[in-house]
């Protein structure tokens, strides 16, 4: 296995992490005696479930499609700065995953766009395309999330 299939699969690691962080921790901070409750909710695995079968897709392509493969570092650019610097700032408070976000999925994602480009793995037009792709799911989640807040926190 090359270092640019290393890169792509520990960027789908990470985004793992992330969602993890983001979903399963704060479910656990409601619930910590319970475990249980929280690791074997199927709910919540449901909800997550297209996000880790997506990493892994894309984690799988690799760069044999860079159009695909490039969708990932986009989101872990894109996402990190708007749901979780955002709104962290607009909240006035640290959201759920942005240490995994910014520490982990962020620099990650620039390393993955650094090798695809030092070794000629993505042209102009895949990087665009990707690019476009993966600030549309990052301002899908945005929108997603604001809405959520919406109804869970009337104060916003």
């Amino acid at each position: 296995m090359t270092v640019r299939d290393i890169s792509i699969w520990l960027l789908a690691t990470a985004l793992i992490i992330h969602t993890i962080s983001e979903a399963w921790l704060p479910e656990w901070e409601k619930v910590k005696p319970n475990w249980q409750a929280v690791v074997f909710n199927r709910l919540l695995f449901l909800d997550n479930l297209p996000i880790f079968i997506f990493a892994l897709s894309i984690a799988l392509t690799g760069w044999k499609l860079p159009i695909l493969g490039g969708i990932l570092p986009a989101i872990g650019i894109t996402h990190p700065i708007f749901d979780h610097v955002g709104l962290s700032i607009w909240g006035k408070k640290i959201r759920p995953g942005s240490w995994t976000g910014m520490l982990l999925f962020f620099p990650l994602s620039i390393w993955v766009y650094s090798i695809g480009y030092s070794q000629h793995l993505i042209s102009l037009t895949d990087f665009l395309i990707s690019g476009a792709i993966g600030l549309s799911i990052s301002l899908w989640l945005l929108w997603i999330t604001i809405e959520y807040l919406k109804v869970t926190d009337p104060s916003i």
